[in-house]
């Protein structure tokens, strides 16, 4: 397997990528922009475009370890951990504007629930300072915002579809990751972002002879921050319908896994796993 890597600095952090050979196929492919043939679709010429959905992911995560220290600050915590899935209405909001081949995009969409888990020592084990053997039952709060930011090329533009690459960047805001059990309250993230840079591909098929649309993007990236191994995939496909000119209704599905292992701050984590996935159902305005 061919591979390489970059490093880039930004947002105070050493990002080491390592780029697999689908990658660097992508990356050269960027460089020829003459394959683009725009052609009399909705993403040929100049374009934009607004749209606000309701999303309903579930949630759901686990980890093999998480340790901190502790501090006067944060009490000492150590165990592995496991929150049981479930479903939470959230809003979805994004736009695009463009001149074929070229587009920017921008989405973003906020989740924050209580949601039942377990944490478990098979020794002796720490919450919230505390010392424990076994398993206890927390309440867990995750409250995360997400903010995607992409720009693309389009590589094939007809008026039937088109494929284009995407680069970009997904912050991940943690406005609050912690867990409670009766008294005690662990706090593991708190206010902590990080810009997750990610590229992919996007494909658009217009049905001949409806007034119906098929989409798909597909983004995500493997990396090392700072000393954390991290893998952030990104996965959306949709459906849209005009419903009257200029205005159309979308449905589709959107799945996100994450993937972490190393120190953030003060916590040291083991093979953390966060996804989130669900349907989505809402309205688009284009021009």
């Amino acid at each position: 397997m061919l591979s390489f890597s970059v490093t880039v600095k930004a947002h105070g952090y050493t990002m080491n990528m390592r780029f697999t050979r689908i990658y660097l196929l992508l990356a050269c492919s960027a460089l020829i922009p003459a394959c683009a043939i725009p052609g009399d679709s909705p993403w040929s010429d100049l374009h934009a475009n607004a749209y606000a959905v309701g999303f309903s992911p579930t949630f759901e995560a686990s980890a093999n370890k998480i340790m901190i220290d502790g501090d006067s600050g944060t009490p000492e915590l150590r165990g592995s951990v496991s929150i049981d899935p479930e479903k939470e209405n959230a809003s979805l909001f994004g736009a695009r504007i463009g001149f074929a081949p070229f587009e920017l995009s921008v989405s973003q969409f906020s989740y924050s629930r209580n949601q039942v888990g377990v944490f478990q020592s098979e020794g002796s084990g720490y919450f919230g300072g505390d010392l424990f053997s076994g398993s206890i039952t927390t309440n867990s709060t995750l409250d995360i915002d997400a903010t995607k930011i992409m720009a693309g090329i389009d590589v094939v533009n007809t008026s039937i579809a088109r494929v284009g690459l995407l680069a970009g960047f997904d912050v991940l805001s943690f406005n609050q990751f912690s867990f409670t059990a009766g008294p005690l309250n662990q706090n593991v993230l708190d206010n902590q972002e990080v810009p997750v840079p990610i590229i992919g591909l996007r494909g658009d098929i217009a049905i001949p002879g409806t007034n119906i649309s098929l989409g798909a993007e597909i983004t995500g990236m493997s990396m090392d921050v700072d000393g954390i191994e991290a893998s952030f995939f990104d996965h959306d496909i949709n459906l849209s319908m005009e419903i009257v000119k200029n205005a159309e209704v979308v449905v589709g599905y959107r799945t996100m896994n994450i993937e972490i292992d190393g120190r953030i701050d003060d916590a040291q984590i083991q093979n953390m796993d966060l996804s989130m996935s669900g349907p989505y159902f809402g309205v688009s305005v284009y021009f």
